[in-house]
């Protein structure tokens, strides 16, 4: 399965609730959660699952983007 990372949208409507709910569903359909994030530069999560739970996520009032997890590095 392909390994993403998941951003959610910052302000106050946005809860932990949300992302749980959205982890819950990735771990519900055979994905895997590698990494939460909750701070002031991003909130949201790592995982891999397939591309009909992304579509379904990209779908999510609350998510911001979907990206492929990849290694970034610096010249």
């Amino acid at each position: 399965m392909p390994a993403y990372i998941v951003a959610f949208k910052t302000g106050d409507d946005v809860q932990a609730s949300a992302v749980d709910d959205a982890c819950a569903k990735v771990e519900s359909s055979g994905g895997q959660i590698k990494h939460k994030y909750n701070s002031k530069v991003m909130t949201g999560f790592a995982g891999t699952f397939s591309d009909d739970v992304k579509a379904e996520l990209e779908k999510h009032p609350h998510v911001k983007y979907i990206e492929p997890d990849q290694e970034v590095t610096t010249q």
